[in-house]
């Protein structure tokens, strides 16, 4: 009898442990939003774009706009305090355009919110700030900030937080303008590599330099953040999962290391190469508007004011950045028909696609331009004989 309350005794002692054990091992129960945002995580990682970063630099967050060189075609990002000679603007940003007409830029609200507006010279004042329709409208976002506009006056990016799309901090979005109906599109997250967890912000594409920059906070100290600068891409690619493994992915989302992204040796020294250009122009104010427009037989333009029709500065700089537009896309299908010869079928596939696609969209560009042109040179005309 004593034998068996021995045995009996030992047998729960040694299962005592191992139920104990069992229980150890139970992983914690998991929060619907932290499932959500793990969720949103890996999608915006399996959708990583595919961007070739050729620099980066860590400097100081406070003025960390001095980094930025871009072209004088592109226009100028400014400190708020500074554009405005105010004190109540801090940490807020003005992007300026190449003809200094027209800015947009982040104002604080009465409820620590911020949102964005713009602006626009009217002799030499500035006209009362307009907000941009479409941009928050549903009060998706808490602080807005960061603007940057395209050549083509429509593409649009800005950084924001609070939106439940949003990574962390500020996130990165792009919107577009619709013309007839006054207002933006909804705005869209961009996504890896460019947003992150931490704040990333200040997208800005230089189209005469064919170079993209932004900035972000990530895996930095405090008070510092690092600039990239990438090759922009007239359409988006994201990393293929057959190619390339999670691990490979995620890792190019996080930017862990800029050499990885340098698939294109040659493509990697033109960027360079106009990077160094890009820091090395010096201003030409004087020289800054010089054009050459033909508006008749005997009128030539040289000066963008030289334009009498009121409207026609901003037509012809819409018209030259239509013309920068079928540049880059016409350079970007010629790289693609040089390497196609030694593509493999598939890739010959997604090739002849994106080739038929990018000559539509070229042939578009000329069409658009050329009616552009004739417009601008038709208005030009009959102002002239009006009030000569």
């Amino acid at each position: 009898m004593n034998i068996r309350v021995i045995i009996t005794v030992l047998i729960l002692l040694l299962t005592i442990p191992a139920q104990a054990q069992r229980r150890k091992v139970q992983r914690p129960k998991i929060s619907p939003e932290e499932q959500k945002r793990m969720e949103k995580l890996e999608r915006m990682r399996a959708a990583t774009e595919k961007v070739m970063i050729i620099d980066s630099m860590v400097v100081n967050k406070e003025d960390f706009l001095k980094h930025y060189k871009l072209s004088q075609e592109t226009g100028s990002i400014k400190d708020g305090d500074d554009f405005f000679h105010s004190k109540n603007n801090d940490g807020l940003f003005v992007y300026l355009n190449e003809l200094g007409n027209k800015c947009y830029f982040s104002l604080q609200e009465t409820d620590s919110t911020s949102n964005l507006y713009y602006a626009e010279a009217i002799n030499t004042e500035w006209s009362q700030p307009v907000k941009l329709e479409g941009i928050n409208d549903e009060q998706q976002f808490q602080k807005v900030n960061y603007p940057y506009m395209m050549g083509d006056g429509s593409t649009f990016y800005f950084a924001a937080t609070g939106d439940e799309e949003g990574l962390g901090g500020y996130d990165i979005y792009m919107t577009t303008y619709d013309s007839e109906e006054n207002r933006f599109l909804r705005p869209v997250n961009i996504g890896m590599p460019f947003n992150s967890e931490a704040n990333d912000y200040l997208y800005v594409i230089d189209e005469y330099a064919n170079l993209g920059w932004f900035a972000t906070d990530r895996n930095q100290e405090e008070g510092k953040v690092c600039i990239y600068v990438f090759v922009p891409s007239a359409t988006r690619h994201n990393y293929d999962s057959e190619e390339y493994t999670p691990e490979e992915i995620s890792s190019f989302a996080r930017i862990d290391c800029i050499a990885n992204t340098w698939d294109d040796e040659d493509a990697y020294h033109q960027a360079l190469q106009r990077l160094e250009e890009v820091k090395m122009q010096k201003p030409q104010q004087a020289n800054r508007n010089a054009i050459t427009f033909v508006i008749n037989d005997d009128i030539t333009y040289h000066q963008l004011s030289d334009f009498k029709e009121p409207h026609n500065v901003m037509r012809y700089q819409q018209l030259v950045n239509l013309r920068k537009r079928q540049t880059n896309l016409n350079q970007a299908l010629d790289k693609i028909r040089e390497v196609y010869a030694s593509a493999s079928s598939k890739e010959r596939e997604a090739m002849n696609q994106e080739i038929l696609s990018g000559e539509q969209e070229a042939l578009l560009l000329a069409r658009e331009a050329h009616d552009l042109e004739k417009a601008i040179r038709n208005a030009e005309n009959l102002f002239l004989t009006k009030y000569k």
